[in-house]
């Protein structure tokens, strides 16, 4: 009789197992092929469905930071006769009062500022504590890291200047959290395209396989959104749906995946993401009086989804020189205008762009021709979110 009832306990044992052991695969599955739950249920000011928040604190603010600044890409913006070697540097150019109509005073340049700085070679590791140290002394969240790698399922960290650079970025920040504990620095990625909209699914899947297993675990990418790493895909818009299917089929289960939407094209893509904010560097407030309505809405759809918004702002923008148009800067008028239409959206979080785009002039570092101004009025902006 005994022996019948341990048998009897055993068999129990192992149906319990096998049960635990279904839902546990089921719930992996579904990771994989349904948008994952909101954090948070509470409404949102806009009277929309609910979206996950942090509780108890104000927006994030990451801004959108560039790895490809190596002597090449210098001179590649500044021409031949800019004179590198100069000690303290020298500002290429200038722009009008409101920060259009840039004249370049160099032969060839396409910039008119650089950091104040210098021209510094990201492919050295010394150069990226100063800049985290400046952005979080602004009260600056983190960065978003653009970066793109070799598609290869096989790449390292020694496989392409990028992978090199992404990884130096990713010590200091972990060098800057050891000291600063108590205000730690972040980190999301922002996968980039470069303009390949028909990129195979495949490499950049492979992209991200390689960004999660080298860097999924470290903690410079903890967030308050999600215990997986942020990961905004660029231009998510302008890829065929079968790719971001793709790419949230693969990593959806492994990275908070944002996207870069419109209120036109997050229909389509809101079941394969997160989240989403929206590149848009040449937000004109001024000119635009479409601008504070159509983030509004993209806004609005976000939170009917119960998915996250992250708000874009800008201080301006000059493309002038390689063909494109401007949004002045006019002071700080610009920036404070677009931080506070797009408030209006009710963002979990915002994306600045940018801290170091010198050939579009959105960059927040601190410049010759602008010094520390823009970094110190947004600093202002958070501390007024937070107040």
């Amino acid at each position: 009789m005994r022996l019948r009832l341990v048998v009897t306990a055993v068999a129990l044992l192992a149906v319990s197992v096998l049960a635990v052991g279904t839902l546990v695969a089921l719930r992996e599955a579904g990771a994989r092929t349904a948008p994952h739950p909101p954090a948070r249920t509470t409404p949102t000011p806009d009277g929309t469905s609910p979206a996950a928040t942090p509780s108890g604190s104000a927006p994030p603010v990451y801004l959108y930071y560039y790895l490809w600044w190596t002597p090449g890409h210098w001179q590649s913006k500044l021409g031949p006769d800019y004179p590198y070697t100069a000690s303290p540097p020298v500002s290429p150019g200038a722009t009008n009062s409101v920060g259009c109509n840039p004249v370049p005073r160099y032969p060839g340049a396409t910039i008119v500022d650089v950091p104040q700085v210098g021209l510094y070679n990201q492919n050295l590791a010394q150069v990226y504590l100063p800049q985290i140290e400046q952005a979080a002394a602004a009260g600056v969240t983190g960065f978003l890291a653009s970066w793109q790698g070799t598609g290869s399922p096989s790449q390292t960290t020694s496989s392409s200047g990028y992978n090199l650079r992404l990884q130096l970025l990713v010590r200091a920040v972990d060098a800057y959290d050891a000291a600063h504990p108590r205000h730690p620095f972040r980190l999301a990625l922002a996968m980039s395209a470069f303009g390949d909209y028909h990129r195979p699914a495949a490499e950049i899947v492979a992209d991200l396989s390689y960004f999660y297993r080298t860097y999924g675990g470290n903690p410079a990418f903890r967030n308050s959104f999600s215990s997986r790493p942020m990961v905004m895909i660029m231009d998510s818009r302008k890829y065929p749906v079968t790719t971001v299917a793709a790419i949230w089929s693969a990593e959806g289960g492994k990275e908070y995946l944002i996207g870069d939407e419109t209120a036109a094209s997050w229909p389509r893509d809101a079941p394969y993401l997160d989240a989403t904010s929206y590149y848009w560097s040449s937000e004109n407030p001024w000119t635009n009086s479409n601008a504070a309505s159509d983030i509004r809405t993209l806004g609005a759809e976000v939170h009917r989804n119960g998915k996250n918004w992250f708000s874009p702002f800008i201080a301006g923008y000059d493309k002038q020189l390689v063909g494109g148009s401007c949004v002045p800067r006019d002071g700080v008028q610009t920036l404070d205008k677009v931080w506070s239409v797009n408030s209006q959206s009710h963002p979990q979080g915002w994306f600045g762009i940018s801290w170091n785009e010198f050939e579009e002039n959105t960059y927040l570092q601190p410049s010759l021709n602008y010094g520390s101004r823009y970094l110190q009025a947004l600093q202002q902006l958070i501390q007024g979110q937070a107040g």
